[in-house]
């Protein structure tokens, strides 16, 4: 059990009567954010999905790469906290990634701590059943690795030294069996499962796809442009339902050399792209001086909320969310770093931190009326934010994620 669960719930209960007391009627709800982990193990990736948050944590500091590693699952409902993997001996792991009852997540050799001169230790891809409280390994081989679930499938990547091209797997959790994807992707890590859909840049053409598994169809989304004076290219997405979010960046070479970045939404079904500005979270079709030129990163979205994080100074956030059913726009100024962000419906996480600093794991969790707010840079009663500070809780205000 974690140990500050009991006063953490009371806090929250003290902080949603405080805004009872002191929000306006019209304000509809509220984002209540709590920290739910402690600095030490500090918590380095985070991901959610329904009540269970599972996230990675080094014991030590995070920055050395060869300091222990572990998983941890949090339930958001019991504020319970139960450890699913430590990495020992010369093993390290990463990940996970959770998808209603499945978590997954891999351990790999320790390049700090491994003998070069010594055999080969295989990786290895583990599943978690959160029903079941068991781990099995479906999958041992020197490259297995970044693996990802969406409850009822696996995949991963692995990268053959003879011919080293990334291939992908498809593990099906009920039936137990394992097939091949004629997918390449040229970075493993950032490929993305949900339900039929696999999104990835492609090995060959560096390309955003789309691959659908049942046609075994693949859809180009993005093709990226090389000249003597232009260079554009894929720098991250995110995908789940119906959106696929990408930023593009491009990068003039003549007359001057200039750095400019787009943000896109593309719907999967209609196959059609809207252009979004980075600061406003609205749909644009001449993006302002400022838009191109904004610095952000960290896409995130569950299909139905779409998201990114603007940094807005030194050490300093703007969590931007958008309604993907009303465009409704959100902000949630953070005085801190935002790192892997995760939205389920109306529950988020991210790993926080301030000046690169120890980090802490966040939970928002929507509280109110189930109408959406209307975009908000702060609580209306966000003076009272520094009694929720006292009390271990941070409370800031904006628009609905449905």
């Amino acid at each position: 059990m974690n140990a500050y669960s009991p006063f953490r719930f009371s806090a929250a209960a003290v902080i949603l009567l405080l805004l009872v007391l002191a929000v306006p009627a019209s304000a509809a709800g509220t984002w209540v954010t709590e920290t739910i982990s402690p600095t030490d193990p500090e918590p380095i990736a985070a991901d959610i999905s329904g009540s269970h948050v599972v996230y990675s944590v080094a014991y030590g500091e995070a920055i050395n790469l060869s300091t222990p590693r572990g998983l941890l699952l949090y339930d958001t409902d019991t504020g319970k906290t139960t450890s699913l993997a430590n990495a020992s001996g010369q093993m390290t792991l990463t990940g996970g990634e959770i998808a209603g009852d499945a978590v997954v997540w891999f351990e790999e050799s320790a390049a700090f701590i491994s003998d070069p001169s010594g055999p080969v230790i295989n990786n290895s891809v583990l599943l978690f059943s959160i029903k079941n409280g068991t781990t099995t390994s479906i999958r041992s081989s020197p490259s297995a690795e970044w693996p990802k679930t969406d409850g009822r499938r696996v995949i991963w990547s692995e990268t053959a030294e003879d011919t080293y091209i990334t291939t992908l797997s498809l593990y099906d959790i009920a039936a137990k069996t394992t097939e091949f994807l004629p997918v390449h992707p040229e970075n493993g890590a950032s490929v993305m499962l949900d339900g039929d859909t696999i999104a990835f840049v492609d090995a060959d053409t560096f390309a955003l796809t789309l691959y659908d598994i049942p046609s075994q169809k693949k859809t180009v989304v993005y093709v990226p442009v090389r000249t003597n004076t232009t260079f554009t290219n894929v720098d991250a997405y995110a995908m789940a339902g119906d959106v696929l979010l990408y930023k593009t960046r491009i990068v003039e070479k003549s007359p001057k050399r200039s750095a400019t970045n787009t943000l896109t939404w593309y719907s999967i079904t209609e196959q059609t792209n809207v252009t979004l500005s980075p600061i406003t979270g609205k749909p644009v079709k001449n993006p302002t001086e400022d838009d191109p030129t904004a610095t952000y990163d960290s896409l995130f979205t569950d299909g139905k909320t779409i998201g990114w994080v603007p940094e807005t100074g030194i050490s300093e956030s703007d969590v931007i969310t958008v309604n993907a059913e009303t465009g409704d726009v959100s902000h949630l100024k953070i005085d801190g770093d935002v790192a892997f962000p995760s939205v389920d419906g109306s529950r988020a996480t991210w790993v926080q931190s301030k000046m690169m600093g120890e980090s802490h794991l966040v939970l928002a969790t929507w509280q109110g009326s189930a109408t959406p707010v209307p975009e908000t840079t702060s609580a209306p009663g966000f003076g009272i934010s520094c009694v929720a500070g006292a009390l271990g809780v941070g409370m800031i205000s904006f628009g609905r994620k449905k």
